[in-house]
């Protein structure tokens, strides 16, 4: 049986009974007949009505203008247009009009049922439709207000922002995956925050700082008196973070032999201390970050797949500052202000040449190379003046790096390469640790390292 409901208005008591008798023996069971047009409203405010057959040609009313203030007050439901009178154009006047269809009398039964069955499909899917957009149209106005303290009117961050309330509320482990910069740790801390562990600890481990033979036991702990110097038990981030949510950042430097017993940590939420047989239950969500191609780090043989797909469970790519249009004016006008707080002064603004310089560079450290930038500018700008001219941290169209001039530079392996390449890079910033690390498109404690095993080689 059919439990949709349909009411047919005709003025036309005999038509009427008939096409009940054959919607009826179709399976259509609950079926409202009316010969008044007027009261076909007084109908529909009372009755949750799904289809409506209507006559063109009726005394009290016209079809035609019942139909319209139908599809006016009642978009949602589709009105089939009857008449006895086979002409196009009153056909095509009453599709214009917001008719589903037009059919003539005697109708054709099987076109009939056919255009009675499309009909309905038509409503469902249009219900259908129109809740999915009703509740996209509410998390949007959700996660614009739970964003709305970050700096952007990028379509691309909006996506992040979506994306990001999508998966807070579950239990899902998340890769964020960006360039050095663009705010991977802000994205992660928001997540939880927007989480039903919100109240629990949100522990950050940067795995760069921790000195690979040290992994395991700043990870997972120990136990009193497991090797020489453990005077005491140790608790690690992982139980640390116990009922709230562990962020590893830059997961693709952790060594391939610890990622084995971080699988095993997602797959069976629990760990094992060094010293102990005994495992530590835990209900601890993972966000993991990386600037690195996890997938060329498989191809590798640097970063398991298995463990790839298990942190994938929910993936956000965060966007570069060069593609994200118009956020470059927006964030340096906000960190302009931030600046004056900071030095208390009051620059007025930036002149357009300066805003040009700034829109045409890449931004290699994106979002923190800009802040870095302006705050900078800010502190060397005379007060209640504008910024004239930005001092980009790498170099500008008319800058160019000494060095790379002779041909034995062509003849260097990869690693020689990197290495005096990154030699450069730190004269070029005196030294400077954050500006090169912007330039080089690293983090810095990854520069830290390198750093680290050039002067090991010396």
């Amino acid at each position: 049986m059919n439990t949709n409901s349909i009411l047919i208005v005709d003025d036309e008591s005999s038509y009427l009974d008939l096409l009940k008798g054959l919607l009826n023996d179709e399976g259509y069971k609950d079926i409202i007949t009316e010969t008044n047009p007027l009261k076909v409203f007084d109908i529909l405010d009372s009755r949750n009505i799904d289809l409506v057959l209507c006559d063109i040609y009726m005394p009290e009313m016209d079809g035609m203008e019942l139909l319209e203030k139908l599809t006016e007050k009642f978009p949602h439901i589709p009105v089939i247009m009857v008449t006895a009178v086979n002409d196009v154009k009153t056909a095509l006047k009453a599709i214009d009009r917001g008719a589903y269809e037009f059919i003539t009398k005697p109708p054709d039964i099987d076109r009939l049922f056919l255009t009675i069955n499309r009909a309905l499909e038509h409503r469902l899917l249009s219900l259908e439709r129109d809740t999915l957009r009703e509740i996209r149209e509410l998390h949007r106005k959700k996660w614009k207000k739970d964003f709305a303290d970050i700096v952007t009117e990028s379509p691309l961050m909006h996506k992040v922002f979506e994306l990001a309330a999508i998966f807070a509320p579950t239990n899902e482990t998340i890769l964020i995956t960006g360039e050095t910069g663009t705010g991977k740790d802000l994205i992660a801390k928001k997540i939880h925050n927007l989480s039903p562990r919100s109240s629990k600890p949100f522990v950050v481990v940067n795995l760069v700082s921790i000195t690979p033979t040290l992994f395991e036991s700043e990870l997972f702990g120990y136990e009193k008196g497991s090797f020489t110097g453990a005077s005491n038990e140790k608790i690690g981030y992982f139980e640390s973070a116990n009922g709230g949510t562990i962020f590893l950042d830059e997961i693709g430097e952790m060594p391939k032999e610890l990622q084995g017993k971080l699988l095993r940590a997602i797959q069976y939420n629990e760990i094992y201390r060094i010293g102990s047989s005994k495992p530590v239950k835990l209900n601890t969500r993972i966000i993991a970050a990386t600037n690195k191609d996890l997938m060329e780090a498989i191809n590798k043989n640097e970063f398991r797949a298995d463990l790839y797909y298990r942190l994938t469970r929910g993936f956000i790519n965060l966007p570069p500052l060069r593609k994200r249009n118009g956020d470059i004016r927006l964030l340096a006008n906000y960190f302009l202000t931030a600046g004056n707080l900071i030095y208390n002064k009051n620059i007025m603004g930036f002149t357009e040449k300066a805003l040009a310089e700034l829109n045409s560079y890449p931004f290699p450290g994106n979002v923190r190379e800009l802040e870095n930038i302006i705050l900078n500018c800010v502190a060397k700008t005379k007060d209640k003046t504008f910024i004239e001219k930005v001092n980009l941290l790498p170099f500008s169209a008319n800058e160019k790096l000494s060095g790379y001039k002779n041909e034995e530079d062509l003849l260097l392996t990869i690693d020689e390469a990197v290495k005096k390449h990154i030699i450069k890079i730190m004269e070029y910033t005196n030294q400077n640790i954050q500006k090169a690390a912007a330039i080089l498109g690293i983090s810095e404690r990854t520069l830290q390292r390198r750093l680290q095993e050039i002067r090991k080689k010396k």
